[in-house]
């Protein structure tokens, strides 16, 4: 009997390898670098290989206080080993959340000590729709989740274990999480956890341990971060002033933050986030609350996080990854009470949600051309929008599969098809508008030979320097999220007014010189003195000063 399940769990083990490779590897190369996130990234990393200034971030040589360190190491240590690719800049997320997956597996290993509890819970966790669209997409949210992840398995060690050594070292390794944590995106990493803490110490009335405990964990944290945190203080004194008040109290609460959503924001993304499992949200919430016990505590790593999220005025979508986690260790418990007690009633709804998505999606992308305001493909792209509504006709037959009962867990491979054809489908005016990257490859012979590249988007000036492999882009009429580095006196000409472009332009007598656009910059394309060439390409226009005329 040994023999055989062993047998059924190597399999299992197997097919999630092969799941894993098809998603979160093979499809790396299938699309563009995003901007501006996935080029802004992989540019600060590229840049810090070739300055060999590994404390400061820079961004086109200025500076770049919005986030700390880490997560630029993390993007350069593979530039180096794989060169600087779209895969590459690429791997360090992938390999984040999948050691993400590891400490959901062991978080729900040693909460109930059941292997198949807990192959479950990283095979939930993997197919999520967020975990696996943003693990494969190059920002820190993902890494920053990673040690997210680590700290619940760390504290949930050190609240469960009686042995003063073990919760010792527990409360160290929290530490160690943290302090990286801290180094990749911030004190959120200090916030959400100390705020779980708090309230389970309460509720499992261990507060005066626990808070004793915590001071392990906020020395080790100080630790680990202290060496950065000097280097950068001595070089830039101005970095943790601004980096706290504006990337944090500004970015979250101001009247002003950025991204400003209403506190309703993350539920319809949560809906989807959590596809192909939907099913199973709401009961396994519930489930947890009948339960008690460690069901709580994971409960409390979902909630907690996703109120306080919630709460705050700046928002985007990919805050919530770290509240994704918990939920899988609740969706794998709730499942395995179910299958226990031979019970179908979730098992079918999650799969009827699946067929539901499949169909209608495959059946809207069918009938799109008939309907111009659906329609997001253009009249030669028919083999995208084929090829878009054949993964979605996989998923809902995924859904199909997946009603068994013996069969639940095929619903992992509801995204499959989606996730290895997204390169594939995307429309060319989406391409255009994010991913240009083929259009300034096209004109590299006429722009990499110019002594100014000026751009008004820092998102498109991350391309050309990407692309070009320049970091001397220089900004017109607009600084972006570059306004803060601008201001140093040692970037003053890294950035010109629509005014002082005719002076420029007369001190190289009109040539040397392109500006890169969008489209849609009527005012700044207008503006142009002299007589430039110009070049309308998909979403860009190249204006390009080869001489007077």
């Amino acid at each position: 009997m040994n023999m055989a399940n062993n047998k059924i769990a190597y399999l299992k083990w197997c097919l999630l390898f092969g799941f894993v490779l098809l998603t979160y590897f093979i499809p790396l190369n299938g699309r563009l670098l995003w901007q501006p996130d996935e080029l802004r990234y992989a540019e600060i990393s590229r840049e810090l290989i070739l300055s060999y200034n590994w404390s400061v971030p820079e961004l086109l040589d200025i500076r770049y206080f919005e986030k700390p360190i880490f997560g630029y190491w993390v993007n350069a240590f593979f530039q180096m080993l794989f060169g600087e690719n779209n895969v590459s800049v690429r791997l360090g997320v992938v390999f984040s959340t999948l050691t993400s997956g590891v400490f959901v597996y062991l978080s729900a290993k040693m909460a109930w000590k059941k292997a198949d509890l807990a192959f479950n819970a990283v095979l939930i966790y993997l197919s999520m729709l967020m975990v696996l669209t943003i693990g494969t997409y190059n920002v820190l949210d993902p890494i920053l989740t990673a040690f997210i992840t680590m700290s619940i398995f760390f504290y949930q060690w050190g609240l469960t274990t009686r042995v003063f050594s073990q919760k010792l070292l527990a409360f160290i390794l929290l530490g160690v999480a943290g302090g990286l944590g801290l180094m990749t995106k911030g004190f959120l990493v200090l916030v959400i956890p100390s705020l779980v803490i708090l309230v389970s110490s309460i509720y499992y009335k261990q507060f005066k341990e626990i808070f004793f405990f915590s001071f392990v964990s906020l020395f080790t944290m100080f630790v680990v971060c202290l060496p950065w945190a000097l280097v950068i203080a001595g070089r830039e004194p101005d970095y943790w002033n601004y980096f706290f008040w504006v990337e944090h109290v500004q970015r979250f609460m101001s009247d002003n933050a950025q991204n400003r959503s209403p506190f309703w924001f993350y539920i319809p993304i949560l809906i989807a986030a959590v596809l192909p499992w939907l099913g199973y949200l709401v009961a396994s919430l519930i489930n947890s609350i009948k339960e008690k016990g460690l069901h709580i505590y994971f409960l409390m790593w979902f909630i907690i996080p996703f109120l306080f999220f919630s709460i705050t005025k700046g928002k985007l979508l990919t805050y919530i990854l770290p509240c994704l986690a918990p939920l899988a260790v609740l969706m794998a418990a709730y499942i395995d009470k179910i299958l226990q007690q031979k019970r179908v009633a979730a098992i079918h709804f999650n799969a009827i949600i699946n067929i539901i998505i499949g169909l209608v999606v495959t059946i809207a992308l069918f009938f799109a051309p008939h309907f111009s305001q659906l329609n997001v493909y253009a009249v030669d792209e028919e083999n995208k929008r084929l090829l878009a509504a054949g993964a979605f006709l996989f998923w809902g037959v995924i859904g199909i599969v997946s009603y068994r009962r013996r069969f639940w867990s095929v619903a992992a491979a509801c995204t499959l098809a989606v996730s290895l054809v997204v390169g594939h489908v995307l429309p060319a005016k989406v391409e255009s508008n994010n991913t240009p990257q083929k259009l300034i490859e096209k004109y590299r012979p006429q722009l990499s030979d110019k002594t100014y590249l000026l751009t008004n988007n820092v998102g498109l000036g991350t391309a050309l320097a990407w692309v070009l492999k320049r970091s001397d882009i220089t900004m017109l009429h607009q600084t972006g999220e570059l306004a803060y580095g601008i201001k140093y006196p040692d970037a003053a000409n890294r950035f010109y007014r629509l005014d002082q472009l005719p002076t420029l332009l007369e001190q190289h007598n009109y040539q040397d010189v392109a500006v890169v656009v969008e489209g849609s910059q009527d005012n700044i394309l207008s503006a142009l003195p002299g007589n430039p060439t110009i070049i309308h390409e998909g979403n860009l226009v190249f204006a390009l000063y080869e001489g007077r005329k």
